[in-house]
């Protein structure tokens, strides 16, 4: 029950409530037990909040890769949470059920628990390429005040806040149950880290109503085709596919935009169509951002590496510009320690692994000075990923996506709720062109302005959407862009430290009973 509570939190149906309950809840569950049932419990709790919560997965037209990749993220993410359980109650376990642990022994163990979880989600985000999807603090991803905090922390510090207020609750439980002679005594668990939320509340709304000037309005014609995913894969599709962009194309730039967007996997160029996509261009003066596939030949190996990439194609007749995905997606565009196991290549649905680019590249967006950072699908869930993209002169971020893969059902507001995230660290607006839901532009405090399918109530089907973005030049650049995940990495030093003495204390006091 506690790992469908957990899911449940997320989008959808986004009860984000519970989130508050889940750290507290897993200790409870492991309280009483030890070793590997302590761990096993813990792991089982995780994995049933990952199989609900990535079930899109299994939409994937492809089954062998569906229900592989499914199993295998599902199990690798599962791990992160049961090891905090593990360390933590490995170590802490007698602070839980001891009669008179102090207060200020219950305080700096909320703390450390909360220090750990971040921790641990740096590690996440980082190992094997990184998985960082759906972080426990994505869950509030609509409570604006309270998640501003990004702006300085990144999304660990909402995280941060859930499991330390969690925790707190747990020992106000524990306190209440004890039945003290003082009826009021588990208002000093609860009572810092609730003001502490109320103040970053508080900090948030004056964020959010901070006056800013914009300078200019950027008008963007966003096409979402909504092509099966089926109907890529599939040989000789390619003009049709095209033909069908075109026409929405055409339609779009009757609104008289300065961008056209298309998505990731939108369409491949052929040659027969070029001359017809240039003159389309050319004549509404409009440059076109889309997703494409990218191949390159090795010199040194002579192998052929296969991108995903984002092309700019400027109406002056210039050369594009290309940007190759950096962040790849695990079991899904590669396959970790494939050569050590070749068979589990034919468990993707790419049957194969994409090659991944090496730098960010930045599109012209107003005159020379200001850019655009374009970003394809998956990456925009990594908080320092996107980080490196936002450069000074960065005014914009684009995501290019195709959650198409998943048919109708969550994952396009999860991927929606991971990106309002990225605006907030960064402190630019996104604009996210997918094939099928959620396209729509976030501003830079989070807020989803407007989407497509607003109107009708269907995100899922095929047409265009105009956005006007305003843009701050310069934007104002957060703490977060300019200094990094330094919250996070304190957090992940200071709990390894406390991990590391708790352990010489620990194996000291046993070489003690056995002397």
């Amino acid at each position: 029950m506690l790992g469908l509570a957990w899911a449940l939190a997320f989008p959808e149906p986004r009860w984000s409530s519970l989130a508050w309950l889940v750290p507290g809840s897993l200790l409870v569950l492991v309280t009483g037990t030890s070793g590997w049932h302590l761990f096993r419990l813990a792991f089982l709790a995780a994995l049933i909040f990952r199989l609900v919560s990535l079930r899109f997965l299994l939409n994937i037209p492809h089954t062998p890769g569906a229900y592989s990749g499914w199993l295998a993220l599902s199990l690798f993410s599962a791990m992160f949470p049961a090891i905090w359980v593990s360390v933590t109650c490995s170590w802490f376990r007698s602070g839980l059920i001891k009669e008179q642990l102090p207060w200020i022994k219950r305080f700096g163990f909320g703390l450390f628990v909360a220090a750990l979880w971040v921790g641990i989600e740096m590690i996440q985000a980082r190992l094997f390429g990184g998985y960082p999807w759906n972080f426990l603090g994505v869950t509030q991803f609509e409570n604006k005040p309270l998640i501003q905090i990004a702006s300085i922390t990144g999304v660990y510090g909402v995280s941060f806040l859930i499991v330390w207020l969690s925790v707190s609750l747990l020992f106000a439980g524990i306190q209440i149950r004890k039945k003290s002679a003082n009826p009021w005594v588990w208002v000093s668990d609860v009572i810092v880290p609730c003001l502490f939320v109320m103040g970053i509340c508080v900090f948030g709304f004056f964020r959010i109503g901070a006056l800013q000037d914009v300078s200019t309005r950027v008008k963007f014609a966003v096409v979402q085709p909504s092509i099966p995913q089926q109907l890529i894969w599939e040989s000789g599709s390619e003009e049709s596919r095209l033909s069908k962009v075109l026409e929405l194309s055409e339609l779009a730039l009757l609104s008289k935009p300065d961008f056209l967007v298309w998505p990731e996997s939108s369409a491949p160029i052929t040659q027969e169509k070029w001359p017809q996509l240039k003159e389309m261009l050319l004549s509404a003066n409009v440059p076109l951002m889309l997703g494409v596939d990218d191949v390159e030949k090795d010199p040194d190996s002579e192998k052929y590496n296969y991108y995903n990439s984002a092309a700019f194609i400027p109406i002056d007749g210039e050369k594009p510009i290309i940007y190759r995905k950096r962040r790849l997606v695990m079991f899904g565009e590669y396959i970790p320690f494939e050569k050590m196991l070749p068979f589990m290549k034919y468990l993707s649905p790419i049957g194969g692994s994409f090659s991944s680019g090496k730098r960010p590249v930045q599109f012209p967006l107003v005159g020379n000075k200001s850019k655009m950072a374009p970003i394809i699908c998956f990456e925009d869930s990594f908080p320092h990923g996107v980080r490196e993209h936002v450069l000074p002169e960065t005014d914009l971020l684009v995501n290019l996506t195709n959650d198409g893969w998943f048919g109708k059902g969550p994952a396009q507001w999860q991927h929606a709720a991971n990106a309002v995230f990225r605006t907030i660290e960064n402190g630019v607006p996104m604009v996210r062109s997918c094939n099928n839901g959620l396209s729509c532009w976030i501003d830079s405090f989070g807020k989803v302005r407007r989407f497509f399918g607003e109107e009708s109530g269907d995100i899922y089907g095929a047409g265009f959407v105009i956005f006007e973005i305003p843009i701050l030049q310069p934007h104002n650049s957060t703490f977060y862009n300019k200094y990094g995940d330094i919250f996070g990495w304190f957090c992940l030093v200071l709990s390894s430290v406390v991990v590391v003495i708790s352990f010489v204390k620990r194996r000291l006091h046993m070489e003690d009973e056995i002397r």
